[in-house]
């Protein structure tokens, strides 16, 4: 049995290129002859948005040959409904805590986004299912940095402890910056990502998950959506001496990508030695240049500090040049220091 897997297409009003996203994964379903198509919630950005395109999503749903199956997610929760229609090959997967469907020999569980920890949805769920389909926050500490409190149960939180054996495969979705591939016990757990880019925080290629399943085995694979652009971020630090160095290295970096899919946000962070009108005009030049090359081009120069009247001092500008030898990231925290300090001893 051949399976997409694919979450948080966020389709809402006036973002064509959001359903066109979901056509190019509805046609490479028909040439990969998939059986089932996953979308593990959010397939909508708001319920609104949901009312408003649902008779067309029906449409584009009803020309694919393959069965698709639907959870709600946290921004579509009440989007799912026997009382809609999204046409006669689509399942819609609602009930709660988990509901449990089977393909040939493959049995399924959806467990739909629900205001309650993830474990108690589980609890009594059988011990042989194949493949399970959530949406939820996955609280890894490879990837995940902050605990929970009781407020947060809203985003029925997963622990790994959760998954251990739980299932062959976890489809899962919610987490929208990257794919993510984990392994907890006998449990392959995968987040897709979003397939377009819904903000600057998704990086790296999109992908989509294809599945090649039976009772034996599951082999899954990445596939690049070669119509999705995706951001990359591009940090520089300057310093006061090297501004005009700084502006060729963000010029070279832009002239150099040639990957069309690719949407920079280039990050320059740091303390310049000249006024900040006369630095910031050069970067919109940059922008200027460039704005065309890109479907979008974000240049952050806020961060920027300018050392023009503290480099007047004999003090300060001897303090910069014995800083040179230091790397950057050393350079940037000295200088974070330094800079409140000079301000107030030279006022």
């Amino acid at each position: 049995m051949n399976i997409i897997h694919t979450a948080d297409l966020h389709l809402k009003k006036a973002t064509d290129e959001r359903i066109e996203v979901l056509q190019w994964l509805i046609q490479k379903a028909a040439r990969l002859k998939v059986d089932l198509f996953i979308i593990a919630g959010d397939l909508f950005e708001s319920d609104t948005d949901a009312t408003i395109l649902r008779p067309d999503v029906k449409k584009i749903f009803e020309h694919a040959n393959t069965t698709f199956l639907i959870i709600p997610g946290n921004h579509d929760a009440k989007s799912f409904s026997h009382n809609y229609d999204y046409g006669n090959n689509v399942i819609q997967l609602i009930q709660t805590p988990f509901e449990i469907i089977e393909r040939g020999e493959i049995k399924m569980c959806a467990v739909p986004f629900q205001e309650k920890k993830f474990s108690e949805c589980v609890r009594d769920i059988p011990n042989d299912i194949d493949i399970l389909i959530a949406h939820g926050t996955l609280y890894d500490e490879s990837f995940i940095f902050s605990m929970l409190d009781d407020e947060e149960t809203k985003y029925m939180p997963i622990f790994p402890a959760n998954l251990d054996n739980l299932a062959r495969y976890v489809a899962l979705g919610h987490l929208h910056s990257r794919n993510i591939e984990k392994q907890y016990g006998g449990t392959k757990v995968v987040y897709p990502g979003s397939p377009i880019a819904l903000d600057t925080k998704c990086v790296n290629e999109r992908v989509f998950y294809f599945l090649d399943v039976d009772k034996n085995k599951i082999d899954i694979e990445p596939i690049k959506i070669d119509i999705s652009s995706f951001w990359q971020l591009k940090e520089f630090f300057v310093f006061p001496g090297i501004e005009k160095e700084i502006i060729n290295n963000v010029e070279s970096y832009l002239r150099g990508i040639d990957n069309k899919n690719i949407m920079p946000t280039v990050c320059i962070k740091g303390f310049i030695g000249e006024k900040d009108k006369d630095f910031n005009n050069q970067i919109n030049a940059i922008k200027e240049k460039y704005h065309d090359k890109f479907a979008e081009l974000r240049i952050d120069d806020e961060e920027i500090q300018s050392w023009d009247k503290i480099l007047q001092n004999r003090m300060v500008k001897t303090f910069v040049e014995k800083t040179m030898k230091f790397e950057d990231d050393l350079r940037m925290k000295i200088f974070e220091i330094a800079f409140p300090i000079f301000h107030e001893a030279l006022k």
